[in-house]
């Protein structure tokens, strides 16, 4: 309300209280017995226009906004549940994934494990089988060495042998003589 009307309408009031009609009833109207049919009547009538009112316009505004809601809210349900389905599947194909990942993951490892393996023992026998071939060198070279050596000091001993037994006999022949 504006100020001025405001004004107004609080001037009107207090000329009506003030004024000598009222002051000579002596009270407030609406508990006048003799006006309690016209009160009555007004009071039936106010409540059925605004039970009209309430019934044709407010309620069926009122039942449309609720009925919209609750749309809106089926509908976000099934988009939520539509929504969690998904994640559900999306988990499960995840799952599924890695599981598959991991077992390929560990048909690969086996798979190197097994070549590293292979390949480990053929070089170690390839390794072998080049030590025992220097071994079985080696083991000539020595054999051929020992019996290098052998001659060697068979012949020193034939010479210091036959340097003995020259000395002996010279030493025999200067006692002889």
């Amino acid at each position: 309300m504006s100020l001025r009307l405001s004004k107004t309408l609080l001037m009107a009031v207090t000329a009506l209280a003030s004024s000598p009609a009222w002051a000579e009833e002596g009270g407030l109207p609406q508990l006048d017995v003799s006006l309690y049919a016209e009160q009555l009547f007004w009071l039936v009538v106010s409540f059925a226009i605004l039970y009209v009112l309430m019934w044709k316009l407010a309620l069926p505004g009122v039942e449309r906004a609720q009925d919209n809601r609750k749309q809106v809210i089926a509908a976000e349900l099934a988009a939520a549940r539509a929504a969690n389905e998904a994640a559900k599947a999306s988990a499960e194909k995840v799952e599924k994934s890695l599981s598959e990942a991991r077992a390929g993951a560990q048909v690969k490892v086996s798979t190197l494990i097994a070549d590293v393996a292979e390949q480990a023992a053929a070089q170690q026998a390839a390794q072998e089988k080049d030590i025992t071939r220097k071994l079985h060198a080696a083991e000539a070279d020595i054999a051929v060495t020992r019996e290098a050596a052998l001659r060697a000091v068979q012949g020193q001993a034939e010479e210091l042998a036959s340097a003995v037994v020259a000395q002996v006999i010279e030493a025999k022949l200067r006692d002889a003589a």
